[in-house]
Formats: C-alpha cells, sequence, structure tokens
C-alpha cells in the first residue's frame, strides 16, 4: 500500500514548528507533497491561506487546521477570532488545538464542530545528569511582548541580591537585562535548561507554554503564574504563585528551601512530558485525527 501523502504549512523556521514536523512524518514514513496529498495540515495561521488554496485545488484532501491560541489580550479580538473562524476554521475537515484550554476558548467561535487537542512538539531536549545546576533563572521566549511580562523577571530579580548576573534569556529580542544568548539550537539549549535551577515564565497567557515543559523535561524547575490557565494544565500547583514580583520572590525562595523534592516532582512531570511532547507522538496525533473522522 502507498504510504499517505501530506503537505505541511506553517513558520517555516528554526522557532516556528514546520520543521519538525516535516522530520516526525519524514520518520513515520509518510511522503510530504503539495501534489495531490491526501492530508493538508496547516500548524499556525501562517499557513492558513496556502493550505485552503490547496484544498481547493485538491477537493478530496482530508484539510486539517491547528490554533495556537486565541489572544485576548489583543482589541477586537472577539472580531478578528470570529473572521478567522469563518473565512478559515469552518472550512477544515477538522480543527486541531495547542491544549485543552485553547479548546475551550476557541469553542466558542467554532459553532458545533468539534476540536481536536493534539499539542505541540517540544524542543529535541533532555535530562542529563552530567551537567551541574550552577545557573539560577532561565527565560526563554519572546521579550518584547506585553503577554510575556518579562518585565516581571527584571523586577523579581532586582529584589534578590546578585541574581541580575545569574539570568540567562534565549529568544528573538534582547530585553536590555541579565545574560542575553539570542536564538540558540536544541542542544545548547539543552545544556541551559539541564544547568538552570529555575525557569522564569511569568506570561499572562499561553497556547501552552513549552519552555514550562522543555523545563521539566530537563530538571528544571519552571515558575509560572496564577492567570496563566495552561500553566495549570500543565505544571503542578506548587510551582504556580500570583503574577507580582514579591509573590515570585516568595515562590522562588519556597522551593530553593525544598529543591531536591521540587527538582524530583517536576522531573516526574517531564518524564511524562518527554514522551508526550515528543514530535513522533505529535504526528500520531494528527493522524488519529485523520483516522477517526475517516471511519
Amino acid at each position: 500500500m502507498e504510504a499517505l501523502k501530506i503537505a505541511l504549512f506553517g513558520f517555516d523556521s528554526y522557532v516556528g514548528q514546520l520543521p519538525r514536523y516535516r522530520e516526525a512524518f519524514k520518520e513515520l514514513g509518510y511522503k510530504l507533497s503539495f501534489d495531490n496529498p491526501d492530508i493538508i495540515y496547516a500548524n499556525d495561521p501562517t499557513g492558513y491561506v496556502d493550505a485552503l488554496k490547496l484544498k481547493n485545488k485538491f477537493q478530496h484532501s482530508f484539510l486539517i487546521l491547528h490554533f495556537l491560541d486565541v489572544p485576548w489580550h489583543f482589541p477586537n479580538v472577539h472580531k478578528q477570532t470570529f473572521l478567522l473562524a469563518k473565512n478559515y476554521l469552518l472550512k477544515a475537515d477538522a480543527i486541531a488545538a495547542n491544549s485543552e484550554k485553547v479548546k475551550k476558548d476557541l469553542s466558542q467561535f467554532v459553532e458545533n464542530k468539534k476540536i481536536y487537542v493534539t499539542y505541540d512538539i517540544a524542543k529535541d531536549v533532555y535530562l542529563d545528569e552530567k551537567i551541574k545546576k550552577n545557573n539560577m533563572f532561565l527565560y526563554v521566549g519572546r521579550a518584547n511582548d506585553p503577554i510575556k511580562r518579562i518585565s516581571l523577571v527584571k523586577e523579581s530579580i532586582n529584589k534578590i541580591p546578585g541574581a541580575i548576573n545569574n539570568v540567562k534569556i534565549c529568544g528573538t529580542e534582547n530585553p536590555g537585562f541579565g545574560n542575553y544568548l539570542g536564538i540558540v539550537q536544541d542542544d545548547e539549549l539543552n545544556k541551559l535548561y539541564n544547568s538552570s535551577k529555575f525557569v522564569l515564565l511569568p506570561s499572562k497567557a499561553e497556547g501552552i507554554g513549552l519552555p514550562m515543559i522543555e523545563g521539566m523535561i530537563c530538571g528544571s524547575i519552571p515558575i509560572t503564574c496564577t492567570d496563566n490557565l495552561t500553566a495549570k494544565e500543565f505544571s503542578p500547583l506548587e510551582f504556580i504563585c500570583e503574577p507580582n514580583a514579591q509573590s515570585i520572590v516568595k515562590k522562588i525562595d519556597e522551593l530553593e528551601k525544598e529543591y531536591d523534592s521540587k527538582k524530583k516532582l517536576a522531573l516526574e512531570y517531564g518524564k511524562k512530558y518527554k514522551i508526550q511532547f515528543d514530535k513522533i507522538n505529535i504526528a500520531k496525533n494528527i493522524l488519529k485525527v485523520f483516522d477517526s473522522i475517516q471511519k
């Protein structure tokens, strides 16, 4: 039997997900093709237009559109999301979502259409017990997006003597404090997660928050905030605090006093997530959506 053909669309760069999906489907033995594909999959809205064009050309193809998050902090978010649903999502054969939180948020915009939670792929990181925890804090993500609240990272570490010299920051934007490393590849990111005691993630909202997942895989404790609902979906409650600098500093102090046991708890979650967010298993989640509807 000939292997299924899959056409992939989305943000095509190292910081995007598309290269990882290509690797996963190739390893599973599927053929990547834009010529008469069996499945068309767009991982994010940057790929919706081209995915829908291909669907219109090959109408028998099965179109899956993956949705990352409802940006509640954006102006006119209801209008924009309704238009996105009308113009793209409701024209798909299936809608996939990043998390249960995103599924719940999106459900009000797509009427009674079923939404499948397929998650997203974590970077290729793993626990390396040979690496010592010689760095205190790590931040991974965008700096200029207000929803990330990186200002809370700066405000918090400024309250801890000497901490400003013991925070490393990875991402596309330089926040102007700490040791900014830019965008790093998976092997370097793996070293950073493994060598850092805490990953500071004070975002107001996330579709998933992969640095939280990746940190726990490597035995680094993520500190997140109560108004980030995906933190409650994926993180132990012991790692979550109120969204202000005083609470973050207090949480750091609490976790530092019981670090070995809390690191063990992070690793228990991380062991599960290493499997759940592996690229092969995420690709299989997408194929299950196709199979369930075809049957």
